[in-house]
């Protein structure tokens, strides 16, 4: 015993710190400081998931590439640029559902072959194409992402029309080329990493990524006078910031439940098999269920009586009168009433009368014509 207790005291424990990124709003907008750094410099500022009715009062905004899913989106983005706005698109990393503390993908953005139509048509339509460079990538240590490019930075220098020079962070693979607008990068080997191109009355600026916008980087290189850069485009307008995600709610059905889907699906077909008929041929149903005839009479009678149709329930007694008595009414009526010891008035109530909802007169007149048939 005194040798388990010495061995566990000579042990040594090793507390590792797992990051697991921002709570609260900054987890779920992650332009939130961009937000904040903007409004406390005065600028009008505001963020949305959805594209809201964005008219002149607004002059910039931001927004993730993959959040153009579709050409009408893309339509409708270009019809405000048109119009003197400036669109800035990120076309990696922008989605707020990316961690940048837990992974080390760059983002659900990059447009392909049928993904991402509304992308596609404003890259199309303002002359920027997307290129894949060999760029250097994110650091890996212990397993996991630091959240940092590795030294020397991967830093592009981009000169503004105002002059000097301005040092951003990027990650990913994505470089940009533009054939009617502009490269920010100058004296570079590779493709750039932001371009901008004007569109009509408009600008379009596309950045390869949204690192330098993002909550745990404005802080870093120029990252925060890029942002005011941008702000500065449109004097007095407002900006706004897009960030809603880029899957539908079924795509994040797919992506976060997937096998819960699996197996239901798998459930129903079993269900299905159990319970719809075997192919083969049809069988004839023996099973007959007989009942006496009188319940089926006093059924069909109630019936007629609760929907007024009382005429129904003496026609077949006066069809057989008229059947067997075949002859002129007049001569018909008096001698059916000599016959039968009725007055002429009451055979001809019995033949012709039609019954009330009433169940004394009907009773009446069916005693009559038994007595006729009599």
């Amino acid at each position: 015993m005194a040798l388990i207790l010495s061995g566990c005291e000579s042990g040594e424990n090793e507390i590792e710190e797992v990051p697991t990124g921002y709570r609260g709003k900054a987890r779920v907008n992650p332009y939130l400081a961009a937000e904040r750094f903007l409004n406390e410099g005065g600028w009008d500022v505001r963020s949305s998931r959805i594209w809201d009715d964005f008219g002149y009062q607004t002059g910039v905004i931001l927004m993730p590439g993959s959040f153009l899913a579709s050409k009408a989106e893309g339509m409708r983005a270009l019809e405000w640029v048109a119009k003197g706005g400036l669109l800035v698109l990120m076309i990696e990393g922008g989605e707020p559902e990316r961690n940048d503390f837990t992974t080390t993908k760059s983002g659900s953005g990059v447009p392909s072959e049928g993904d991402f139509p509304g992308l596609n048509y404003v890259l199309s339509e303002s002359g920027v194409e997307v290129v894949y460079e060999d760029w250097e990538g994110v650091s890996i240590e212990s397993g996991r992402a630091q959240g940092h490019l590795r030294r020397p930075w991967h830093v592009a220098e981009v000169e503004p029309d105002e002059g000097g020079k301005l040092e951003l962070e990027f990650e990913g693979k994505v470089g940009l080329s533009v054939k009617n607008g502009r490269d920010w990068e100058e004296n570079r080997e590779l493709s750039s990493r932001m371009v901008s191109t004007g569109y009509k009355m408009g600008r379009i600026l596309v950045m390869a990524h949204a690192r330098p916008l993002r909550n745990p980087y404005l802080d870093r290189a120029d990252h925060g006078r890029l942002l005011e850069m941008i702000a500065d485009w449109n004097a007095g307008g407002e900006i706004v910031f897009l960030y809603g995600s880029s899957l539908s709610f079924s795509g994040l059905i797919w992506q976060r439940a997937w096998m819960v889907v699996v197996a239901g699906v798998i459930l129903l077909l079993v269900w299905l098999w159990m319970r719809i008929p075997r192919l083969g041929p049809i069988v004839e149903d023996q099973h007959q269920v007989r009942g006496p005839y009188g319940e089926a009479l006093t059924t069909s009678a109630r019936f007629l009586w609760r929907g007024g149709h009382a005429e129904h329930l003496i026609r077949p007694l006066r069809a057989r009168l008229e059947s067997r008595h075949q002859a002129d009414p007049a001569t018909l009526y008096q001698r059916l009433a000599d016959q039968s010891g009725l007055t002429r008035d009451e055979v001809v109530e019995a033949l012709t009368h039609t019954p009330a909802k009433d169940s004394g007169t009907l009773i009446k007149l069916v005693q009559k014509l038994q007595t006729l048939l009599k």
